[in-house]
């Protein structure tokens, strides 16, 4: 039998899985609260209406990653995970980089990653970084995709589905179903692809369009996607309404300007 929880020795274990499990917590003071920018839609939110929050093709980032108990609505999420390593590849072939060059630099901003989530991220280092790495990837190369439609249409799979591109589009823009900014940009940045293409946030912000009702290109980069159209929406207001009536020809001359893509 076990020492009982009142004995001496009883206590003396409990104070000392007690001061164990402290040693790995800080301060609350300590916590980059200040870093958090994902969050989870909140339940009084989700329950009136749980599949305006979830994503229907594909998954990104660690909220909706793989589903436990998947059903028929799931098996969708769960091809894409296998689609989502041939757009891995195909962004390796662009590039001069190997795998442990993406991997090591994912290795370095994984703190900074983690603390982008509004909740603690449970998977391991080599798991959290596949993730990441593997979804980061597959944006990446299908926005360059989109990019040089006209070469890629009658090519890549995800293209020959016009209604799919919607739809991934829309999951992208979900809160919970984000990757930091910073993370797609420093890969994109790390492979030299920028030699060849515009800056990735004008790539993001041509590619977001058709769920975008704002029509300015933000200058600085945003949080993540759904943040990326929550500054355009706030900048394309202030630019109208600043402007006085008097001033009409001078803000035709600014939304003239604005049309063209950043």
């Amino acid at each position: 039998m076990g020492e009982p929880s009142g004995s001496p020795s009883g206590q003396q274990c409990l104070e000392t899985k007690l001061t164990k499990m402290l040693e790995q917590v800080k301060l609350p003071e300590m916590y980059e609260h200040d870093e958090q920018c994902i969050y989870r839609v909140p339940q009084s939110l989700r329950e009136t209406n749980p599949n305006a929050y979830t994503p229907r093709i594909v998954s990104i980032g660690p909220f909706h990653h793989k589903v436990a108990d998947v059903d028929k609505e799931d098996n969708i999420l769960m091809s894409m995970e296998k689609v989502k390593p041939r757009y891995l590849k195909g962004f390796l072939a662009r590039t001069m980089h190997r795998m442990r060059d993406l991997v090591d630099k994912l290795k370095d901003l994984e703190p900074k990653i983690r603390s982008y989530y509004a909740e603690d991220i449970t998977y391991d280092s080599n798991d959290f970084i596949k993730m990441i790495l593997v979804d980061a990837c597959f944006i990446i190369e299908h926005f360059l995709r989109c990019h040089r439609y006209q070469y890629w249409e009658k090519k890549d799979p995800l293209m020959q589905k016009p209604w799919m591109i919607l739809d991934i589009t829309r999951d992208l823009i979900l809160l919970e179903n984000q990757l930091p900014f910073f993370v797609l940009e420093a890969l994109y940045d790390l492979t030299g692809v920028k030699h060849e293409f515009p800056p990735f946030l004008t790539i993001t912000f041509n590619y977001l369009e058709a769920y975008n009702p704002g029509k300015i290109c933000p200058s600085e980069p945003p949080k993540h996607f759904t943040d990326l159209l929550r500054s355009s929406i706030i900048s394309s207001s202030t630019l109208f309404n600043l402007e006085a009536p008097e001033k009409s020809e001078e803000i035709k001359h600014l939304y003239s300007a604005s049309q063209g893509r950043c």
